[in-house]
This record gives structure tokens, C-alpha cells and sequence, in this order.
């Protein structure tokens, strides 16, 4: 709806530069509309003129951020400007266009020194969550001049400053799960890693600390219990009854054998084989200063692995089909021990995960 618009209802509404820019779109697609012309005609002094107040406006103020305020509004003058002279129909009206490109140098400079000074002054306070308001505000200095003075320095001092560390001890299991506890480890922290890019936490493990110098969090994950391969075994007997009468043998009869008729039974047992593997995962964040601890939670996992099969005492004959064909069945092996550890600690994964994001997103 907005490119297919002409700007009328923002001229209407005041809004003089969004006039401007949706009537050059739609000059682009029919450069003989005469509604987008008009618009233009009318909204672009308009716009060149209340921005231009504004910037004077701003100069004159004591805003802390007023060179923020005049680069936005320099630019929006320029884009305007450039819109026009790309755009052949936008041209044809002989339009008043003028850019500022010294002012907005100008501007820029001194927008960068507003936010490095800022950002100088939180740096003093000397904590975390300071430094990262300044770190934003030199990332904003560097965007308004590019490297200037000794802005990029200055980000890692307060990304530095701003990050909060937090070792992650390892999850001790016995041996054979070592493997699979270590991809599970580092699934977890390697993916909130990439979700927590931007929230100046940075995860790593006790030798790595020691490089950085400090720490200000300890994530301790440690299985309370866990069991893998549990079997449970169930059988369920059924006493079953020939659907017809089949042949049981034969009889004399007056001297002449005849085949003997009548219903069979027979005890069928279905066999079902559960291997059970579950676990519980203690998660602990531990303020590394004061050892105090700050979050505490418990996160279950179950893993049911099954097989089935059936046997029968008696007369095949009394089963059907599928029934015989179950009989024939045998027992499935189960995964082995390192993959049942990996499949109840799935769900624990998932749960784990979402707390960790949850708790460090805040940061």
C-alpha cells in the first residue's frame, strides 16, 4: 500500500518528508501521475523548511545528543535531494535542491565527539553495565566518523569492561559417557553463544579464565543421578481358541478310519522389553566472588527404548495370522549404552538451554 502511494495523506498529516519520498517512488512507476507531482511540487519546500528549523532548533538547545539530531536531519535533507535527482520525473518540476554535505561533515564531527565524551564520562563509573552503554556510544562515534580518534580501542575496553565472564566447569560422568557428555556440554554453550552474540556474556572454560584474569559467574552442570539401560520386562498371556474346527486326528468307525474334528487352544504371551535410561541435571550459577548461588535448578530426562515379541504353548493353529506372525519375532538389540545416555539427555538439552537463554538474555 505505501509504494503504491502517493504521499497525499503525509502532506495532509504534516509529515513533509515521507511525502517527498513516496511520491518520487511512485514518479518511478508512472512518472506521469499527476497526484505524485502535485505532492512533490507542494511537500518538498515544506520538508527542506521544517527540517531546516528543527536543525536550528537543536543548535540552539541544550539536548545532550543535539548533533544526533542534526546529522538525522541533514541526512534526511540529503536523501531527499537524491531521490530527486535520480528520479527524471521528480527533475522535470524544477525543483529548489540543494545539498548539505559540509554541514553534515561538520555535524558528524561534532555528533562523534558528543557521543566519545559520553561515553567517556560512563566509563568512569568503572561498572559493567556502564561500560556497555559506552560501548554503544562509541560504536555510535565510529559510525559518524570512521575510526575516529581512538574510538576502536576504546569499544574493547568497554566491550571488556561490559562483558560479563562466566567459566563453565565441566560435567563429570564415568568414562564411557565422556564423550557424549562433552558434545552435550558444548551443544549447549556453543548454541547460547550464537543467541547471546550481542548481550556482552562471553562462556569459557577454567583455563581460559585464567588468561582473561577474572571471572564474575561459575555455571556448574552436573548430572544428581542418572541410570542407562534399566530393563523392564512385561508379559501378558492369552488362552486362545481355534476360530473353526480344524483336524485333530482320526477314529474307526465300523471299521473305516474318519478324520476327527474340533477346536484347538493354545497359551499365546506377548513379550514387551523396556530399557529405561533417565537422569536428572543439577544447574548451578555461582557468583565466582562470593561463591554465592544465584540460580539453582533441577532438569529431568527419560529415554524409553522398546522391543516386542510373542511365543505360544499349544496349537499354532489356535492363532491367527498376525498373531503367528509376532511368534516368529525375536527380540530387537537395544542401542548401545553411549547412544541411551544421548537420548535421555535430550529432553534435559532443550530445557537447559531455554533457562541458560533466559537467565543470561538479561545481561
Amino acid at each position: 500500500m505505501i509504494s503504491c502511494s502517493t504521499g497525499k495523506k503525509s502532506l495532509e498529516k504534516g509529515d513533509y518528508y515521507n511525502a517527498v519520498i513516496k511520491s518520487i517512488d511512485r514518479l518511478r512507476s508512472n512518472p506521469d501521475n499527476k497526484k505524485a507531482r502535485q505532492t512533490l511540487k507542494a511537500a518538498y519546500p515544506y520538508a527542506v523548511e521544517t527540517l531546516t528549523t528543527e536543525i536550528n532548533n537543536l543548535m540552539l538547545s541544550n539536548e545532550p545528543f543535539k548533533y544526533a539530531g542534526v546529522v538525522d536531519r541533514y541526512e534526511k535533507i540529503n536523501t531527499m535531494a537524491e531521490e530527486v535527482r535520480r528520479s527524471p520525473a521528480a527533475r522535470s518540476l524544477k525543483l529548489d535542491v540543494e545539498e548539505y554535505t559540509t554541514q553534515l561533515s561538520a555535524a558528524r564531527e561534532k555528533a562523534a565527539l558528543e557521543a566519545y565524551k559520553a561515553a567517556d564520562k560512563l566509563m568512569e563509573k568503572g561498572d559493567r553495565l556502564a561500560a556497555r552503554e559506552a560501548f554503544y556510544l562509541y560504536e555510535n562515534a565510529n559510525n559518524y566518523v570512521a575510526n575516529y580518534r581512538d574510538v576502536l580501542d576504546k569499544m574493547d575496553e568497554a566491550e571488556a569492561m561490559a562483558t560479563l565472564v562466566v567459566i563453565v566447569e565441566p560435567i563429570h560422568v564415568p568414562g564411557l559417557y565422556k564423550i557424549n557428555s562433552d558434545f552435550f556440554h558444548n551443544q549447549i554453550i556453543t548454541k547460547l553463544s550464537d543467541r547471546l552474540r550481542n548481550n556482552f556474556v562471553l562462556f569459557t572454560d577454567p583455563e581460559e579464565a585464567k588468561n582473561i584474569g577474572h571471572a564474575d559467574q561459575i555455571l556448574i552442570m552436573q548430572f544428581d543421578d542418572f541410570i542407562v539401560g534399566a530393563t523392564r520386562d512385561k508379559e501378558v498371556v492369552q488362552n486362545l481358541v481355534s476360530k473353526d474346527s480344524v483336524k485333530t486326528g482320526t477314529a474307526t468307525i465300523d471299521g473305516k478310519k474318519v478324520d476327527v474334528f474340533d477346536k484347538v487352544n493354545a497359551s499365546y504371551i506377548t513379550h514387551t522389553r523396556e530399557i529405561i535410561s533417565s537422569g536428572i541435571l543439577d544447574v548451578k550459577i555461582v557468583d565466582a566472588k562470593t561463591n554465592t548461588i544465584l540460580e539453582n535448578r533441577k532438569f529431568p530426562g527419560e529415554f524409553v527404548w522398546g522391543t516386542d515379541w510373542a511365543s505360544y504353548n499349544g496349537d499354532k493353529r489356535a492363532l491367527n495370522a498376525d498373531q503367528l506372525k509376532m511368534s516368529r519375532k525375536r527380540p530387537a538389540m537395544p542401542p548401545p549404552p553411549q547412544e541411551l545416555f544421548l537420548e535421555f539427555t535430550k529432553p534435559i538439552y532443550d530445557q537447559t538451554q531455554s533457562f541458560l537463554y533466559n537467565t543470561y538474555r538479561r545481561y
